[in-house]
């Protein structure tokens, strides 16, 4: 496949997501439990690069009438992804296999098929067990449609659906209300469909198709998000950016962030991370490099913000803007883990990717055909 701008905005959206997902795993366990950014710092100092990170052996509950979950241990080597990355290749798999733009139905097949429950809490977050076990019960006649099992969810506004959504944006480069209208459908495998966590992944999704387009500029893609919410998303989103406005760098704008966001809620909910993925995407102008970093010191949520963002950019920037020695590092640790699923590697998975958004081209351009003909 030559590298048209195409290929090249693929490839820098899967890439650059997973890169966000690694480099902000490795500081999300200081982060998340309620130290933020100044934990990530006194820790760290200022991260501009990808450490190695160790998940601990532990038991969970996101809230408290959650049941208990694991983790297992796992040493990781810099540049390795984690749970939102996993689920975020099946999601690509599936458009792969489907050859354009898929349900929800689509989702669920490949889940089933994909995931092995004994190695959920490894790479796979520990919670997916209860969608997978809900999505393997019963047979083709009995089972619950995929479609209702996002409503049965104990978490509704977790931040996976939205980790996980930036390729409806590229299957539906360009049109960023398709992109908003199939995350819909898809995320309620995992989210109500009125919820903050696919409220989130509206935004991504939309975001990122937006940032396909020739002409797109930061402005068109954060109203591309803005439009494509609800009204109370929309205001959540503009709180954000108006802390961006007020506190346009990187440095400045933790303490803000953190001040308007921690009474809500001690860890992140996908509203939030989508609202403070594109205030890091006004002040960073869409630089992959910049908005990963910035990602990764803004504490709460760091490698689901900085997953998020790397969708985001990756597609506004295309490859040539995401760091080679990231994208090196992250392949290379992915290739090393035995129990990761993302068989093909980013770029054979952004080759197949732009085959599948080509093929949905096609299509559109037959629509657009036929109907002219009616209108002849």
């Amino acid at each position: 496949m030559s590298e048209t701008q195409l290929f090249k905005k693929v490839y820098g959206s899967v890439a650059a997501s997973n890169i966000g997902s690694a480099i902000g795993a490795a500081v999300e366990w200081v982060s998340v439990p309620g130290g933020g950014w100044k934990a990530v710092e006194d820790h760290f100092g200022w991260v501009e690069g990808l450490l190695p990170w160790v998940q601990q052996d532990r038991e969970v509950r996101y809230w408290n009438n959650s049941p208990p979950l694991r983790y297992q241990h796992m040493d990781m080597p810099p540049g390795m992804t984690e749970d939102g990355a996993e689920i975020r290749y099946l999601l690509e798999l599936a458009m792969i296999e489907k050859n354009g733009r898929i349900t929800v139905e689509d989702l669920a097949d490949v889940f089933r098929r994909e995931i092995k429950r004994e190695d959920i809490g490894r790479l796979v977050n520990p919670h997916i067990v209860i969608h997978l076990d809900r999505l393997q019960a019963g047979d083709e006649n009995t089972r619950i449609h995929p479609r209702l099992i996002g409503s049965l969810t104990p978490w509704p506004g977790l931040v996976d659906a939205a980790h996980m959504i930036g390729p409806v944006g590229i299957i539906n480069a360009g049109d960023a209300r398709q992109a908003s209208l199939d995350t819909i459908d898809i995320c309620s495998l995992l989210q109500p469909p009125v919820s903050g966590g696919t409220e989130g992944s509206r935004v991504i999704a939309a975001a990122t198709a937006e940032a396909f387009r020739p002409e797109a500029t930061v402005d068109s893609v954060i109203e591309a998000a803005r439009n494509n919410v609800s009204l109370f998303t929309r205001q959540i989103l503009d709180q954000a950016l108006e802390i961006a406005v007020k506190h346009p760098d990187l440095r400045d704008i933790r303490e803000p962030i953190r001040k308007h966001f921690m009474p809500t809620y001690p860890y992140a909910d996908a509203v939030e991370t989508a609202a403070e993925v594109l205030a890091l995407f006004w002040i960073t102008k869409g630089d992959v490099r910049e908005g990963l970093i910035g990602a990764t010191n803004i504490g709460r949520d760091t490698d689901c913000i900085g997953g998020m963002l790397g969708s985001i950019c990756g597609a506004f920037k295309g490859i040539d803007g995401v760091p080679t020695e990231w994208v090196e590092t992250v392949q290379s640790a992915i290739n090393a883990n035995e129990y990761t699923m993302q068989k093909l590697s980013m770029k054979e998975t952004a080759v197949r990717l732009t085959t599948a958004v080509r093929a949905n081209l096609a299509g559109l351009k037959r629509q657009v055909s036929e109907i002219e003909q009616l209108d002849s």
